[in-house]
This record gives structure tokens, sequence and C-alpha cells, in this order.
């Protein structure tokens, strides 16, 4: 079809240019032979004029005036003459005709007419001769269509020219056509074997400047086609090889849910599936389904734990945005967690036992050095070594009970009540049992606004009291204590800001876990357990609130904990 339209465009140019070349040729050649015939009428008039003198009969004389028609004509515009006809004398009235008057006027002038009396058109040219009988105006005329008579060979030779030119165009056309096709071929052939993996360099065994141009591209294209090719190969090795062997489950579904990607540890999770199945199709538990395709129609970012056939998961959705809406990929990352709450169910466990089996002891362990103490001698050298015990064995008492608190709260055994519980209260009773430890340190303690929780009053005492234990043990001399309460939008806001050390930015992210101490040697020095923002964090998440601290080394440490008015049993 190309080869077709690279013939007719040529052939329809060819042929466009050989026509204008035509009449051009001709409309040249008119022009030539129309000059012509107008100069020799000038001349034939100018010669016929000096003939004519005073005798007119000289030109009756004359037996072949050729192709022209001479006429003389008087000042009146009588015709005295003409070659054409016999009885001249009966012609009309020449006197209005333009080429005459032209004559009579001094300025002669060649102009095509119409004539009636012969009946076609015609070139006149008229000069004005003073005779001794008075002016006379010699007038020749030609046919117009005489200088067609002189175009008619040259028209044959150009009309035979122009079907050679005709016949030419096509061949060349079609030569042109079949070159083209042939580098169009070489080029398509280049081109479909690169695209099916075929990049090998090409040899240019021509001499021709374009095709060594075109080859040379091609060969160019397929080398880099190539580089591009391994490049992506490798990247796309790294990136199978990172996610086969993830140990999270990674399924990434297109707008449809259709499964674009599923990696090894997914399947073991969902199942074996078909490549390219739908997630319902893989998913066989309709609750888990209904709540991926929930998040993913939402199209925000959503983790939440899921018991899917006896596994422990946690489940990471979010949207993968590539460009158009359509070209969204939905992502989901499980995490199989059932060791993990496992392990973290039986050292509960052990926590739980170990400070059971330990309290009695410990109980028995303070009961009996307190007798000691009541019955030994302050100025006994054993007095100190039995008040040791004695204060150590409170320490591990405590640290007992705060264990088997923080067993309590996680197993949600804890008391439930639902009692009216002013924080400010709280805080006010809590500040009063470090009143001592205030006095010494010159600490400047205020409490402002008023917060209620509906909650047990044992355990908020707790959460409150381990918060402002922390910022009166670990301030400065003369420091402060703030404690500010507020309630906004259906929660109570307890913060405390305090003027104390403060704690370095590493340590933030480990304060809250059991036993986990920025410095060992002051916490023993306060008598602290380790546990007292464990507990904190146990009360919060009990309720449903939330914990936040902040702290810089050396300036202080804000502690803000938000939890709701009117809570719901969990």
């Amino acid at each position: 079809m190309m080869k077709k339209r690279i013939i007719l465009q040529s052939f329809v140019i060819s042929m466009l240019t050989a026509l204008v070349v035509f009449f051009s040729g001709i409309a040249t050649h008119y022009s030539v032979q129309d000059h012509r015939i107008k100069e020799e009428m000038v001349s034939d008039a100018n010669m016929f004029a000096d003939l004519v003198g005073d005798d007119i009969s000289i030109l009756q004389g004359v037996s072949d005036f050729g192709s022209a028609r001479v006429t003389v004509v008087d000042e009146s515009g009588k015709v005295l003459f003409d070659s054409g006809r016999s009885d001249s004398e009966n012609m009309d009235d020449h006197s209005g005709r333009e080429e005459i008057i032209a004559a009579l006027n001094g300025s002669p002038k060649v102009v095509k007419r119409y004539s009636g009396t012969l009946k076609k058109d015609m070139y006149y040219y008229a000069v004005a001769v003073d005779t001794a009988a008075g002016r006379r105006v010699v007038r020749v005329a030609e046919r117009a269509a005489d200088v067609w008579s002189f175009s008619g060979i040259a028209l044959l030779y150009v009309a035979a020219a122009l079907v050679v030119a005709f016949v030419l165009s096509y061949v060349l056309a079609k030569n042109l056509s079949d070159k083209v096709e042939a580098r169009l071929v070489g080029l398509r052939d280049g081109l479909r074997s690169a695209n099916s993996g075929d990049y090998a360099i090409r040899a240019c065994d021509t001499s021709d400047a374009l095709d060594f141009s075109i080859i040379s591209e091609l060969n160019g294209l397929a080398s880099s086609l190539k580089e591009n090719y391994e490049t992506l190969r490798k990247e796309k090795a790294k990136l199978d090889s990172v996610v086969y062997n993830m140990t999270q489950g990674l399924i990434v579904v297109d707008k449809d849910l259709g499964v674009v990607l599923r990696n090894g540890v997914a399947q073991q999770l969902t199942g074996k599936a078909k490549t390219g199945v739908n997630l319902i199709n893989m998913i066989d538990d309709g609750e888990f389904f209904e709540k991926l395709h929930s998040v993913l129609e939402k199209g925000e970012n959503e983790t939440f734990p899921y018991e899917y056939k006896g596994k422990d998961l946690v489940v990471n959705v979010f949207r993968l945005k590539l460009g158009g809406a359509d070209d969204d990929l939905g992502v989901i990352l499980i995490s199989d967690v059932t060791k993990e709450k496992e392990l973290a169910r039986q050292k509960s466990e052990f926590f739980a036992n170990a400070s059971h089996e330990l309290k009695t002891p410990l109980t028995s362990v303070q009961g009996l050095s307190e007798v000691l103490l009541s019955r030994t001698d302050e100025n006994s050298p054993d007095y100190k070594y039995i008040k040791r015990i004695h204060t150590e064995s409170v320490r591990l008492h405590n640290i007992v009970m705060d264990m088997l608190y923080i067993s309590r709260l996680e197993s949600r055994e804890v008391a439930r009540n639902r009692d009216d519980v002013n924080l400010s209260d709280l805080a006010t009773e809590s500040f009063q049992s470090y009143k001592e430890e205030i006095s010494a340190k010159g600490l400047k303690v205020t409490v402002e606004g008023e917060a209620h929780v509906e909650g047990d009053e044992h355990n908020l005492y707790e959460c409150v009291h381990n918060v402002i234990g922390n910022a009166v043990h670990y301030n400065k001399q003369d420091g402060f204590v703030a404690v500010r309460l507020s309630q906004k939008d259906g929660n109570a806001v307890f913060r405390v800001e305090d003027g104390g050390i403060g704690i370095a930015k590493e340590h933030l992210p480990y304060i809250c876990e059991r036993f986990y101490r920025v410095d060992k040697s002051r916490s023993k020095q306060t008598g602290g357990t380790g546990l007292g923002l464990s507990i904190v964090k146990h009360v919060v998440a009990l309720y449903g609130g939330t914990l936040s601290i902040d702290s810089k080394e050396g300036e202080g440490t804000v502690v803000t904990i938000t939890l709701p008015s009117k809570r719901a049993d969990k």
C-alpha cells in the first residue's frame, strides 16, 4: 500500500511539474510568436507606407501581400485601397477605428479586434503618411490565429516530450518506491529482530550514505536496547530476590483486585492459588477479605491485627501511586506474629508467676527484718546490716508488687470500676506523698485546670503518681513541676512538665519498657523500680488513651496523657 502511494505521489508530482513546464513553454512560444508577428506588421506597415507616396496604384500592382491585409485610408476615413477586396470604395468609413485614430495622432499601436468583414480576430497596425493629395493612413492586418499556426509544430514536439516525461516519471517513481520499500523493509526487519531479543550488530555493506546512516542508527539502537535490557534484567533479579526472600508476605493487586504479585511467604499464609487470580479467590476467609477490600477502597494506609487459620497476623495495607487512577496498585504486607505473641504470652506468664512466687518469701524477709530491727540496738555493729536487709527487702517487695500489677493490667484482671475520677485531685494527692523530697529540692509545683475520667481511681492514681514521681525524682535543685489539665473533644488531657535533667534522644523509644533505666545509679538513689512508665503505658492502653513523651537532655521533660472522659469496656 505504501509502495503504491509513493509511486502515485511521485508520479503526480512529476506530472504536475511536466505540465507546468509544458504550459509555460506553450505560453512562452505563443508570446514570442505574437511579438514576432507584431514586429513584422510594424515593418510591413512602414514598408507599404514608403511605397504609397502620391500613387496608390503601386499597391494595386502588388500581386501577393502574403498573410497580411493592407488597407489605405484617407484622413476622412474613406477606404482608398484594400488588398482583401476589389470594391474598396464601398467599404465602411474607417475614421472611428482605434488604430486609424492612433496613427493620425502620431502614436501608432497594434490593436486586436474582431473583424466583422473577415469574421475573425485580427491584429491591426496603421501609420500616417503625408502625400501631395493629403494625409493617408496605411494599415496592415494579420489574423490572430496565425500565432497558433506558427506554434503548431512546436506544440506537437512538446506534447511528445510530455508523453515521454509521463513514462519516465512512472519508471523513476517506481524505482524510487522500490528503493524506499527496500530500506523500510530492512529497517522493519532490524526493529523486528531487536524486538524479539536479537541485538546483533548488522554489517553495513552499502556505499549509499542514507543506507549507511540507517544501519548505523539501527545498530546503535540495538546496542542501547541490549544494554538497557541487561540493566533491567539485573535490577529485576535483585528485586525478585528481595521480594521472594522477605520474611513478610507480600500481595500486590490492581484496581480490580487482580493479584499482580505475590511472594512465597504470602503463598504459604494464604494457600496455593493460580497466578493472576482475584484476591477473593486467594483469601478463603470472608471477613478477612471484606476487611482488606474495605481498606483498599478507602485508599488509606491502615495497619490492623487479624487471626487467620490459627495464626496471629499483623496486616499493613496501602496504595502505591503510579500515575493515573487506573494504574494505582494496592499493596498488602502480612506479618506472622504468632511466635512473637506466644513468646510474649510465655514471658508475661513467667513474669506473673515469678512475681507471685517471690511475694511470699519477700514478705517474710521484710517482716523478720522489721522484728530484728526492733530488737537490735542502733549502736550495735549488726544494726546497719539488718537495716540494709530491711531496705532492700522493701525495695524488692515494691518491685514484685509493681510486676504483679503490670501482669494484672496485661491480663485485664484489674478493677473495672466506672467512677467519676478528678485527675486534679489525684495530682494534688500525689504531690503530698512527695512532700519531703519536693521541700528538700526546693521545687515549685503547680496544678492548673481540671479533668474528669470515668474509671477506676486506683488505676488512674497509679498512672498519675508514677508520672509525677518521675518529674520529682529526676528534677534539679530549685526546679519546677507544672501539671496542666483540660477537657477537649470528649477527652481528658493530663500534661506534666518539669525542668529536670531530661532524657537523651536515643533513650526515648525504650523508656516505657520494663526495668529500662536511663541512669541506673540515680534510679537506685531514688528507689525507683524501673517499672513506673511501663505501668503508665499499660494503664493508658487499658483506657484506650495515648501517651506522648517529649524531652531534651539538660532542659526537662513533658509527658502528655490523653484519656477518653467516658470509656467503653475493653
